[in-house]
């Protein structure tokens, strides 16, 4: 009998992921265990974790190397780390939000891939596995493995001819997002976030 997968679905809020630990600041229906995320070390064996599902929190956080290291530190080699947070130019970034502290860019967590930042314990080592610009905070939503945002004018009648704009900007972001953040994001309104999965090496 295969052992269960261990996953936390960490600053929950008010989703919840099935077959997860769901976890929070607070307590609430959808909270399996309350937990600060700033309190090192959490509260769970060094390489023990299969996957960590972590949306739209890192930019509520202050020590955001602290977190990044307790979240290498709790996965096991080869276990994966799903992250949403606010792309820089997003009025979901920090000069949009009162408690957001951030605003991410395509290459941001490029430096979790680099050999020499890891030989000298400044940060933990991550391959990238998939990464993306993403236009819409709500659609396409397709790709994500958990998903909790979906469109309030998905039944709209003219959500076809919203659809067909979001995808053809995206399919511009996704020719080459560096020239997109460079150039000509703020043409568009910003990008809404940067969804990354990262594999611990």
């Amino acid at each position: 009998m295969a052992k269960k997968k261990v996953i936390l679905h960490l600053g929950c809020g008010t989703t919840r992921m099935k077959d997860a630990i769901n976890i929070d600041s607070f307590e609430a229906p959808t909270v399996d265990k309350v937990m600060d995320l700033e309190k090192f070390p959490y509260p769970f064996c060094e390489n023990s974790v299969d996957e960590i599902h972590m949306y739209f929190v890192l930019e509520h956080l202050r020590d955001h190397v602290g977190v990044m290291k307790e979240l290498h530190r709790i996965l096991k080699p080869g276990g994966i780390l799903y992250i949403r947070v606010p792309h820089g130019s997003s009025v979901y970034g920090q000069w949009g939000a009162f408690t957001h502290l951030k605003g991410y860019g395509y290459r941001a967590f490029d430096e979790f891939t680099d050999e020499l930042a890891s030989g000298l314990r400044i940060l933990p080592r991550f391959n990238i596995i998939k990464r993306k610009v993403k236009y819409f905070l709500t659609y396409p939503y397709d790709f994500y493995k958990f998903n909790t945002w979906y469109p309030e004018w998905e039944n709209k009648w003219f959500s076809p001819i919203v659809k067909l704009y979001v995808n053809f900007i995206q399919f511009l972001i996704d020719l080459n997002p560096d020239i997109f953040e460079r150039f000509w994001c703020f043409w568009v309104g910003g990008a809404a976030e940067v969804y990354i999965e990262l594999e611990k090496v």
